[in-house]
């Protein structure tokens, strides 16, 4: 059984159009930038869940009916919650077509005391048809556990009888037998101690304090002890301190030969750590190394066992990790007697480097394929976006002022696209979907250039939110049809434009157009290069993309023949790409040069210029690099010539970013 949608209308920053987000098994995830919604779904599931009076820890307020833009407040709002492979025990709230799903559905209005003030009502009904009451049943059978993003792990381990721990202890001593089991043995060690003089002189004192002051009016006494006998008292004095791995030894201490003498060199050496004057040593693996040790080295390694540090002491992040261990352990424990289980995370990523996020992930994916087990959490990292798999994603997304809703399995990628995607989406392009915009090219040149051009428009990419994702060759329509649902390809999603060379004279069958591999820039026949380049249309491929993206509302915008050939075209960019060639290939590139000099026209320039980088392709990467490097310098200052100009390419006037690429950044950068 697990949760497949949920929809919201009028709940907080969601309007009357409200949203739908599909999940799957398993874990999901939540994810959007800022300020679109993610809070508002887990906390309308929170309340949805809580309807039985004593499970509520969030409640329906006033302030959760939409505002609309105009500052009128909505006067209702819905939730609806459904599932899919759902339990023969939640009958109320089945589908009577497909006994296999299940709904129920919320509504909250408000109603006018005979005082003028506002109050909350709902009305709740399972199944599609309102009317069908919903028992308290449905709901007890329920576990919801929520991890807000604010989390005190250091408070909510502390000793009480509401902490995580208590409940842990609470649920897996389960039985009567095994509760006074544990009472008994308090029971004892308090009758032990209690036999020392100084707790009996304490004992003494109070007591007979106490007879001094109520005389014979009250007579009260007290007894001492290490905890209350009572078993809730016993769990809520539960405490977590943290054992290190590593330990440290002096080695002048008397045990410590004998120690070293236990195991073997290889044992010791992959065990321990020495330095000049000591060793640290990992006990736990020292301990489970060797069963038949000497007595006095047992003696010295539980001693050193029993070093530890509070949770204050540990860091955020590994005292988040024992916190979700716990309430997992709590969940896991007592859901043998729950039909669903519910995790609810925000951002469990908080305070955890990369490594340990992938970690988190793989322990939340481990626990949640037991039956009747789902997690969704919310998160702002790539790093967990990337491990999640496509399907399992929802993404929240702002146009035209309000907020939508794109669950990824219900885009319009295919099989093709989606296993294409998933090797795709590392890290680097998953942060594509936390973007107001996005700029797709085909390479590292383009990657390394498009921002330098971005501020060469004074429109930095970085102030509006906009990621360049290079996808390393021409297969865009994966990245195209992921941003476009799959029953309404007109719909905006995320801003986003392809930047692709239009690879014009490359249709081998066409002998009237196509240029052939083998001729490099020192050619005779520039002229007819130039008049095929200038005469042809962009390639099929090009084409392709194209219609597609017409379809899926990305724009396009190509280049003529190729992105180097472009920058080529603008006379005034030759010294620049002259001297970035120059630097990469010092010999070639003067030959170069000299070249260049003898021709005629801008055309024929630019032509020997992608010929010349065309036949060294592998420098690419490092030209774009020495571009970007020479332009980020010219943003300092705008004085020309710049004195640091070399005689065969010195450079005497600003670099003009080529129109299309200008059309791109704009593109992304403009108000939705």
């Amino acid at each position: 059984m697990y949760i497949s949608k949920i929809t919201i209308r009028n709940f907080r920053i969601f309007d009357e159009i409200g949203i739908t987000a599909f999940f799957k098994k398993g874990v999901n995830a939540i994810i959007s930038e800022n300020n679109c919604g993610k809070t508002a779904i887990i906390d309308a599931m929170r309340i949805a869940f809580s309807t039985v009076p004593y499970k509520k820890d969030i409640y329906f307020n006033l302030s959760d009916f939409h505002v609309r833009n105009d500052g009128v407040r909505c006067d209702e709002a819905f939730i609806s919650v459904y599932f899919d492979e759902i339990s023969p025990d939640f009958f109320e709230i089945w589908d009577p077509e497909n006994p296999s799903k299940g709904e129920f559905h919320i509504r909250y209005y408000t109603i006018k005391t005979p005082e003028g003030k506002e109050k909350i009502r709902y009305n709740i009904w399972g199944g599609p048809v309102e009317g069908n009451p919903v028992s308290a049943d449905i709901f007890e059978a329920i576990q919801l556990v929520f991890l807000g993003a604010l989390r005190d792990a250091e408070t909510e381990m502390r000793p009480s009888r509401s902490s995580k721990l208590a409940s842990l202890f609470s649920t897996a001593t389960n039985t009567d037998e095994a509760k006074e089991e544990i009472i008994n043995v308090l029971r004892m060690a308090n009758s032990e101690i209690l036999k020392k003089d100084s707790l009996i002189r304490v004992g003494h004192i109070v007591n007979d304090n106490l007879s001094t002051i109520e005389q014979d009016v009250l007579k009260q006494s007290i007894e001492l002890g290490l905890v209350e006998p009572r078993f809730e008292a016993i769990a809520g004095a539960l405490r977590a301190w943290i054992k290190p791995r590593w330990v440290y030894l002096r080695k002048d201490h008397s045990e410590f030969q004998l120690l070293k003498d236990s195991y073997s060199e290889e044992e010791w050496a992959k065990n321990t750590s020495e330095d000049e004057t000591g060793v640290y040593l990992d006990i736990l693996a020292l301990r489970q190394l060797k069963k038949n040790l000497p007595a006095a080295v047992v003696m010295l390694l539980d001693t050193l066992s029993l070093n530890s540090f509070e949770l204050f002491q540990n860091g955020l992040g590994y005292n988040n990790i024992l916190f979700m261990s716990t309430v997992l352990g709590d969940m896991k424990t007592s859901a043998d007697t729950a039909l669903f289980n519910l995790l609810l995370v925000e951002e469990p990523e908080a305070h955890l480097h990369p490594q340990l996020q992938e970690l988190v992930h793989g322990f939340f994916d481990k626990n949640s394929n037991r039956e009747s087990f789902q997690v969704i959490y919310t998160s702002h990292s790539p790093t967990l976006v990337s491990r999640i798999g496509i399907d399992k994603l929802v993404l929240l997304y702002e146009q035209k002022h309000r907020v939508n809703c794109l669950s990824l399995s219900q885009s319009n990628i295919d099989e093709d696209d989606r296993d294409n995607l998933e090797r795709y989406l590392d890290v680097t392009k998953s942060q594509m979907l936390f973007a107001k915009g996005i700029l797709f090219v085909e390479g590292i040149s383009e990657a390394l250039l498009l921002p330098i051009f971005a501020e060469y428009l004074n429109r930095p990419l970085d102030k509006y939110a906009v990621e360049v994702i290079n996808v390393d060759g021409v297969s865009f329509k994966p990245f195209a049809n992921l941003l476009c649902y799959a029953n309404d390809t007109q719909q905006v999603t995320i801003k986003a434009t392809i930047i692709t060379d239009d690879d014009r004279c490359t249709n081998k069958e066409d002998k009237e157009t196509y240029i052939v591999k083998d001729i490099d820039y020192d050619t005779d026949d520039i002229d007819s290069i130039v008049l095929k380049l200038k005469a042809t249309t962009p390639s099929e491929r090009f084409q392709s993309i194209d219609a597609l993206c017409q379809k899926a509302h990305v724009n396009i915008l190509g280049a003529r023949k190729t992105f180097e050939y472009e920058l080529a075209a603008y006379p005034e960019n030759i010294p620049y790409l002259l001297e970035a060639i120059i630097q990469a290939q010092p010999v070639a590139g003067k030959r170069l040069a000299s070249v260049l000099a003898k021709l005629h026209t801008d055309e024929e320039k630019a032509a020997c210029l992608w010929l010349y980088i065309r036949d060294r392709s592998k420098y690419k990467g490092e030209i774009a690099q020495n571009l970007a490097r020479r332009l980020k310098r010219e943003l300092t200052t705008m004085l020309w010539p710049r004195p640091e100009s070399s005689d065969i390419c010195a450079i005497t006037k600003p670099f003009i970013v080529p129109d299309y690429i200008k059309k791109a950044v704009y593109s992304v950068t403009e108000e939705a």
